[in-house]
């Protein structure tokens, strides 16, 4: 463990570097702790011009315990972190707002506007996620009181806020290509956040709750909207609400409304999902949609009422399985009816390649079962799992070739849960589209 001089020379020698790298165009910080010497850092950083930050900000110290120990302070109380300008992309990974304080929320959430405010004339991509597993902050007056001039991409974990704010957000930045929302966005009032048919006409990329996808999705055949690619959604027909509203949060409302207390007990009732006809109704009409992952499923018949209302999928994350794999021989059968699938993720399921490590063969059981779903979708080009690939050609006879897969397209990385690559870098760089593979989408759990 450093001290704090030890972690200063580090951060003197990192400057040091930083000042000679005069086309910079991306810094990410990621530690236990922040810098020590944060004002110089991000003086430098901001004197280079650099337009890409990330900042993993984990409020946890890896110099305690010894003479000369590290008080760790948020980037937010950095006077020039908060004062950057100019940037295009700024992903802020924090513990330090988690909602569970009051006066730690209104003391870092200011600083956090006031440096959104002096980027939106520039910003293209926002991602704010708050790291700890029981946060929940609400961002409503971000949603409020900004508005991005250029805004293409933006990304809220764990994040809370009224319908009416995420209704005014949306509404005034068309501009938006990709579009990732926590289910606690509008919550339990999701009936009561409304957007008009017309809104977000760029939209390609949409990762949400069902409700949302009720919502957001314009339900016209004839849509102008490149909308390809639709993540997070489940097509579950009897559901409790606890699985979607933690029963200990409170949903978000504005100082003028009277807040509703949650039921705890009605929320553990199984019901037929609220939102099912219009989500429903706006799947079957949404023919431009050919890339669609599921958040979680209850076995191959969730996958037949899916085919019934969109069978133009081509690439199909089937999300995790919330019974038993026991039904796994009837998987075959559901994803037949998708005549036009090329690529299948079959995470959770029972279902998966659990070989060793750079083995190139497969075994029986699992060559098998995938071979078993080639037959039933003939256009089937490739069966993946978190860390690999089985390409499947069809040249002379049906072959089977294990590939490691190089770009992380879950949010598994480095062993912890991190965003995978940006949409739209992923869509500009691989040119990807309804008749490509499909791009780096994000996987759009519950958080």
């Amino acid at each position: 463990m450093r001290t704090t001089d030890q972690q200063a020379l580090v951060e003197r020698d990192l400057i040091g570097a930083l000042k000679d790298m005069k086309g910079l165009k991306h810094f990410t910080w990621r530690s236990d702790a922040g810098p020590v010497l944060e004002e110089e850092l991000w003086s430098t950083l901001k004197v280079l011009g650099v337009p890409s930050l990330r900042i993993i900000d984990h409020k946890a110290c890896d110099f305690v315990g010894m003479s000369g120990s590290i008080e760790y302070r948020s980037f937010f109380e950095s006077f020039n972190f908060s004062t950057f300008t100019q940037l295009t992309s700024l992903e802020l990974e924090t513990r330090f707002l988690a909602g569970f304080d009051v006066e730690d929320d209104n003391k870092y959430l200011p600083s956090l506007i006031a440096l959104l405010q002096s980027n939106a004339t520039s910003l293209e991509a926002f991602n704010l996620t708050f790291l700890d597993p029981d946060a929940l902050v609400d961002v409503t007056q971000i949603l409020s009181r900004l508005t991005f001039q250029r805004l293409r991409e933006i990304t809220f974990r764990r994040a809370s806020c009224t319908p009416q704010s995420l209704s005014r957000f949306l509404s005034a930045h068309p501009s938006i290509v990709s579009l990732s929302l926590s289910p606690m966005m509008a919550g339990r009032r999701w009936e009561q956040f409304s957007l008009l048919a017309d809104s977000l006409p760029n939209l390609m990329h949409l990762a949400c709750s069902p409700f949302h996808a009720a919502k957001i999705l314009n339900g016209s055949e004839s849509s102008s909207r490149p909308l390809f690619c639709l993540t997070g959604i489940d097509v579950r027909q009897v559901i409790k609400l606890s699985d979607y509203f933690d029963v200990e949060k409170q949903d978000a409302y504005a100082e003028d409304e009277e807040v509703v207390e949650v039921d705890t007990y009605e929320a553990e009732q199984p019901i037929t999902a609220p939102w099912r006809d219009e989500l429903f109704s706006k799947l079957r009409s949404s023919k431009q949609i050919t890339h669609v992952a599921l958040n979680e499923n209850d076995g191959p018949k969730d996958l037949e009422v899916l085919a019934g209302l969109m069978p133009q999928i081509r690439w199909i994350d089937v999300g995790t399985k919330r019974k038993d794999a026991s039904s796994k021989g009837s998987w075959p059968l559901s994803l037949s009816k998708f005549p036009e699938l090329r690529t299948l993720h079959m995470r959770g399921t029972g279902l998966y390649l659990d070989y060793l490590p750079g083995n190139k063969i497969l075994n029986t059981r699992i060559e098998n079962d995938i071979r078993a779903l080639a037959q039933s979708c003939p256009k089937l080009m490739a069966y993946e799992d978190y860390g690999h690939s089985v390409i499947i050609r069809r040249e002379v006879k049906l072959t089977l070739e294990v590939q490691p897969r190089t770009e992380p397209k879950d949010r598994l990385k480095d062993g912890l849960w991190w965003p995978s690559e940006s949409f739209v870098r992923a869509t500009v760089r691989k040119n990807a589209g309804p008749d490509q593979p499909g791009p780096a989408v994000l996987d759009a759990g519950y958080s």
